[in-house]
């Protein structure tokens, strides 16, 4: 009985350390950050989730502001715009400040969702 116990936790310690091999690696890439800039005409703003009822995590960004964005989600389609959500992770007001909250910011108001369509952003993972 010892020997099975012992084998068995041998292939679960295994399993556990090559599993923790394979999420330090995945860690370790790098996720491209891409600016976006306000270029469709709208102000955004930034919500904690794909949806504009969810809480908002900063001020609204106002053109010629900008977002530094490292990946896209679905989520809500605003006045049929399409349901891609930048993950934004800084704001760049126009008076020069930077907020560093991360959220979410409708990607048909912020560039028509130029980015998504020219594929240099990645999808969320989560």
């Amino acid at each position: 009985m010892w020997f099975k116990l012992g084998h068995r936790t041998a292939i679960v310690a295994a399993l556990t350390a090559g599993g923790l091999a394979l999420a330090v690696g995945s860690a370790s890439a790098t996720v491209p950050v891409v600016n976006i800039a306000l270029t469709a005409g709208h102000n955004v703003g930034v919500y904690q989730e794909s949806t504009s009822i969810s809480p908002k995590t900063a001020s609204d960004v106002i053109q010629p502001g900008y977002v530094s964005a490292d990946c896209w989600k679905r989520g809500q389609d605003i006045n049929d715009l399409g349901n891609v959500w930048y993950h934004v992770f800084q704001e760049h007001y126009s008076n020069g400040s930077t907020q560093y909250q991360y959220g979410y910011v409708y990607g048909g108001y912020a560039d028509n969702n130029k980015t998504f369509h020219d594929n240099v952003i990645v999808e969320c993972p989560w």
